[in-house]
């Protein structure tokens, strides 16, 4: 038998055969495995922004309620097994290794993706062992998306529209949004956050399939529910939460008050959600007196949530970021000059990093005060140097990125929350 560190570089090597969008791929792999998709209820979530933490918000609540629950999200951060958890506790290595052995012949013969395979992965996993309830994040868009076999989930979610992945979802709000849409079911109800101008697009999307749609912002936060507060830093995680009551004040089952509660107050410790404005710290940080905040913010709409908030704070942080090649960058970095006081460019060990060097020249183009800071580590000892009592260095970009900073932060012997 191959060992899990093995059959997780061949997993790996699947990327190397790019992104595929479509089901007839997925469909195949969950017929081998006697469709292990229609073993468990499930509530299904898609959007440009927000989505992990709307879905862990959920799995929460969830767990808090005594319910068995899976919760499926990507990208990771440092453990391939950070995608699949029931209760919390990641997918072994062990189920990991024994999965891949035992569909590996017939994910070589549909040359099936990187993605399809995880998906694949998760549902099995939740099947065998008899969650309650799985909560299952899109990766990419929602229609072809491979998470897309839901057949029947309690709920669908679209979280936020913006403008990311052009090149696989359309040029404008209105084709991602019916993209995203596209995860509609006939009957099931659809919880939809976004503005006006693009809820025709999904209210022709649920016309279609005879979805029953709300929209958050016409929801009525219930009295009872009133005083509930998110969590997790930023205004816009008031969004997310509206959208997660939103849903559960449509379930036919929802949970109870008191786990509602208990779950919105402990997201972070009970599903291991990390990088959403989350503060670390270490000694030398405390002697420092320095703040530290990762986010993984990695298109427009997530930079201009990060602004909101450091504005609100009128609070100028030292900004370390590395973004990936396929990015607008003007944009982004347009938005980081409003609330930054200073910019480190670094990057990911990955061939679809946007190299330091060329991110910081367009830094500098736009009027940053900038410093090329080489990989993730390298940036925040830069950041570090600079930092003076009470300031704040906030790590932000790619999940590539925040995860080789954690890999680094704890070879240092800190400790990262869980």
């Amino acid at each position: 038998m191959s060992t899990y560190s093995e059959r997780l570089q061949a997993l790996f090597q699947l990327e190397f055969f790019g992104m595929k969008l479509g089901l007839e791929n997925i469909r195949a792999l969950l017929e081998y495995l006697e469709r292990p998709e229609r073993k468990f209820p499930s509530i299904h979530i898609a959007g440009t922004n927000g989505k992990g933490s709307v879905a862990a918000t959920l799995a929460a609540i969830y767990q808090a309620d005594g319910k068995r629950t899976g919760l499926y999200t990507s990208p990771h951060l440092v453990d391939f097994r950070e995608r699949i958890r029931i209760d919390g506790t990641m997918i072994s290595e062990k189920d990991v290794a024994e999965f891949l052995e035992r569909i590996w012949t017939k994910v070589e013969e549909l040359r099936a993706t990187f993605f399809e395979v995880t998906t694949a992965m998760a549902f099995d996993h939740f099947a065998r062992h008899h969650v309650d309830i799985a909560i299952i994040e899109t990766g990419l868009g929602g229609r072809l998306d491979a998470t897309n076999v839901l057949e029947r989930p309690l709920a669908t979610v679209i979280t936020s529209i913006g403008f990311d992945h052009m090149a696989q979802l359309g040029p404008t709000l209105e084709s991602i949004a019916s993209e995203k849409g596209g995860i509609f079911k006939s009957g099931v109800p659809a919880v939809v956050n976004c503005e006006e101008p693009l809820r025709k697009v999904f209210v022709s999307a649920a016309e279609r399939v005879s979805a029953p749609l709300y929209f958050v912002q016409e929801w009525k936060v219930l009295n009872e529910w009133e005083d509930i507060q998110p969590s997790l830093n930023g205004e816009h995680q008031r969004e997310n939460l509206k959208t997660v009551l939103a849903t559960l004040s449509i379930l036919q089952d929802p949970p109870s008050l008191n786990a509602i509660r208990t779950g919105v107050s402990k997201v972070a410790s009970l599903v291991g959600l990390h990088a959403r404005l989350e503060e670390l710290s270490n000694e030398e940080l405390r002697e420092q007196k320095v703040k530290l905040l990762i986010d993984v913010a990695h298109n427009e709409p997530a930079f201009e949530r990060l602004k909101e908030y450091f504005l609100k704070l009128e609070h100028r942080p030292i900004v370390v970021v590395g973004l990936m090649k396929d990015k607008d960058i003007a944009p982004i970095l347009g938005c980081i000059s409003q609330f930054a006081s200073q910019f480190i460019a670094v990057q990911a060990q990955t061939s679809r990093a946007l190299l330091s060097t060329e991110l910081h020249k367009r830094a500098e183009e736009m009027g940053l005060r900038s410093l090329d800071g080489g990989n993730a580590a390298e940036g925040f000892a830069k950041a570090q140097q600079l930092a003076k009592p009470g300031d704040t260095i906030l790590i932000t970009g790619s999940h590539y990125v925040i995860g080789e900073f954690l890999q680094n932060f704890q070879q240092m012997g800190s400790v990262i929350p869980h």
